[in-house]
């Protein structure tokens, strides 16, 4: 059987025209070379365009993409620049505070080892061939945007094949360690993990960002998770910067895209692809330009929900004052939904720093409230009156109260039976303290 497969080998090279192979070759390079500049000779990376493409035109189009022809030591790949000047703004964000917004003293809010350094940050975003991750999805374009001299540049690196995901993945690699500071959108879950695994599988050595990866999602839900049905980047970018895209495509159906854009070599929607990248280094930036804004000065022209966000934020970093303020700013905005909350958080607050005793007024103004249904600040207010001031009959009173809410809203829940078998069992040792009291006093 070998050697009639040799044979047939032999036949097919000595029955192939002269000069066909030289000529498919010639037609290979040339349409790779459209539109690139300086671009090296693609069978220096071992991929020539009569192995990638045999036809000549399906590689023009592939090379329509707005970009250039990269080179690199083990193959080309596209690669696009755009800039984005400080005179510009994405949504009502001003680009030009992204060279000058204040970062200093933001590791509380970022919680980084570090503050932040304009130059020191890349955003990352990419797009991929699946959105569940796992081995067999791959990034198939990569989107870095960085602070220059002239603005926001957005570079973008594209594999037309998988052929060209070594030779991207290496410029990707070299990009980032220019870098010490990551910034993403969900990239702790998902873009960054599936990136670095690509590296590993690719033999690119991969980059550690070790407390060095400011992922902008968790951010977001503290600050604005309350009030927004959700925090997808697409939301933020409405609700939150005021911008409005025209003509983009869902996340979505970018994997399909990419998988049409395989087998039909037409370049078509990949040119939106690209914008969808685009616009989401974008959007990142100004993003992160908008929380500095918000942590720097977090009193001046806050909604109810921002403080409150901010609040919790600076109490989690122990900058109990600056909390405080947050906290009763955000209940001086009231009538809103977050003012309960806000509260509660003061009122905590309060207890822990300053006493009980100058909570109590919180936790009567909480309880007090007609038709309030909170038992948390009758619980509270019966320990201070129980340990605090001796006052059992006071105590006795909150607790009961406090037993008929947890009766009129309990569930199966196990939380609650065990709340209800707390409040009983408080019940009863007042009931003993109020007695012993009355056998003493006779």
């Amino acid at each position: 059987m070998i050697a009639n497969l040799k044979s047939k080998l032999r036949a097919m090279k000595s029955s192939a025209l002269p000069g066909k192979s030289e000529a498919v070759r010639g037609a290979g390079t040339t349409a790779r070379g459209a539109g690139a500049e300086g671009m090296s000779n693609p069978e220096q990376g071992g991929n020539s365009g009569k192995e990638c493409s045999p036809d000549p035109e399906s590689r023009l189009d592939r090379d329509r993409l707005g970009g250039t022809v990269a080179s690199g030591p083990d193959g080309v790949f596209v690669r696009k620049q755009t800039i984005y000047g400080y005179e510009e703004s994405y949504g009502r964000i001003p680009l030009y505070d992204l060279q000058n917004a204040v970062f200093t003293d933001s590791f509380w809010w970022t919680r980084l080892d570090r503050d932040l350094c304009p130059k020191d940050l890349v955003f990352l975003d990419t797009e991929t061939t699946g959105l569940a991750g796992g081995s067999g999805t791959v990034a198939f374009l990569v989107g870095l945007g960085y602070v220059g001299e002239k603005g926001l540049v957005v570079d973008q690196y594209l594999m037309r094949d998988f052929d060209e995901e070594v030779p991207m993945l290496q410029a990707v690699a070299d990009q980032l360690r220019r870098h010490s500071i990551l910034v993403t959108f969900n990239g702790k879950s998902f873009d960054w993990p599936l990136l670095e695994s690509r590296m590993i599988l690719s033999g690119v050595p991969p980059i550690h960002w070790v407390n060095a990866h400011l992922d902008l999602l968790p951010v977001a839900r503290r600050l604005w998770g309350a009030r927004l049905p959700d925090c997808t980047l697409s939301t933020l970018e409405k609700e939150i910067l005021s911008q409005h895209r025209t003509d983009d495509i869902p996340g979505s159906m970018i994997p399909d895209i990419y998988l049409d854009f395989l087998k039909s070599h037409a370049p078509g929607k990949m040119r939106q692809v690209l914008q969808h990248n685009e616009w989401d280094i974008a959007a990142m930036a100004a993003l992160l330009v908008h929380f500095a804004v918000l942590y720097h000065d977090p009193e001046t022209d806050r909604d109810a929900c921002e403080l409150l966000g901010i609040g919790k934020e600076l109490e989690r970093a122990h900058r109990i004052r600056q909390a405080e303020v947050c906290y009763r700013k955000c209940i001086g905005l009231s009538p809103h939904p977050f003012v309960l909350h806000a509260k509660k958080r003061l009122a905590y607050l309060t207890k822990r720093y300053r006493g009980p005793q100058e909570a109590m007024e919180l936790w009567a103004d909480l309880a007090g409230k007609e038709g309030s249904s909170l038992y948390f600040p009758l619980i509270e207010m019966a320990k201070f009156l129980e340990h605090q001031e001796k006052d059992f009959p006071g105590a006795l009173e909150c607790t009961e109260k406090a037993i008929r809410l947890a009766n009129r809203f309990s569930d199966s829940d196990i939380g609650s039976k065990r709340l209800q078998a707390e409040l009983l069992h408080r019940r009863q040792r007042l009931m003993e303290k109020m007695r012993r009291r009355m056998e003493q006093w006779g």
